[in-house]
């Protein structure tokens, strides 16, 4: 599995780079402290109650705000097809220049996404802007902002990512480097802060002896 790839530390000593999901929607539902026993007076649960009610009403204040400005813009604006059009190609065709440079081929069907947009072409010349956001959401696998956990594949990315596999990814540096990197720094006695990232480094390595 990937997870299983990733602790192998001889295969992969590196970290590749990627963002940390977002905790947003992490919810702890329920949870256990053994025999532990949590007192709750009338007071505390008062003054909690007041916070969380309190906080419950911006976000929800801000939520349907937020909702009501998105549902105004998808049913009552309009734009012009050929500008949905130019703006699915030229991101498409970033993609593909993007594509191209990591993997010296590209990825992006030109021909699948005209098939797919002459499809998609309304009656008139105009479309709804709730409607061109499904046609770029369709055509290209683009959100304007991607929903919470849909970063494992092709869909759900913004309009300017491109999908890398995480084992394909630039890699930090390894501990060995760091370290490396900590005591060749400072030799000459020019560098102040890299000799005390040197001493600090020693002085820990001589702590972790003393309570081995």
């Amino acid at each position: 599995s990937l997870v299983r790839r990733l602790l192998d530390v001889e295969a992969n000593p590196a970290k590749p780079s990627y963002e940390m999901a977002s905790e947003a929607a992490l919810v702890l539902q329920d949870c256990e402290f053994g025999n532990l026993e949590l007192g709750r007076t009338v007071r505390n649960m008062w003054e909690v109650t007041k916070v969380l009610e309190a906080r419950w009403e911006t976000h929800a204040v801000a939520a349907e705000r937020a909702r009501d400005a998105l549902d105004s813009m998808g049913g009552g604006t309009e734009v012009r097809w050929t500008d949905v059009e130019r703006f699915v190609e030229q991101i498409a065709r970033e993609k593909r220049r993007k594509e191209q440079k990591r993997t010296q081929k590209p990825t992006t069907d030109d021909g699948a996404i005209q098939r797919a947009l002459e499809g998609r072409a309304p009656q008139s010349s105009m479309i709804s802007w709730g409607d061109a956001v499904n046609v770029i959401r369709d055509v290209l696998g683009a959100y304007p902002h991607p929903p919470s956990g849909s970063g494992q594949g092709q869909k759900g990315q913004t309009e300017s990512s491109v999908h890398v596999p995480i084992m394909e990814r630039s890699k930090g540096t390894t501990y060995e480097e760091k370290v490396r990197s900590i005591l060749n720094a400072g030799g000459d006695g020019t560098n102040g802060k890299s000799t005390k990232r040197k001493a600090r480094y020693e002085e820990n390595v001589i702590k972790k002896r003393k309570t081995a």
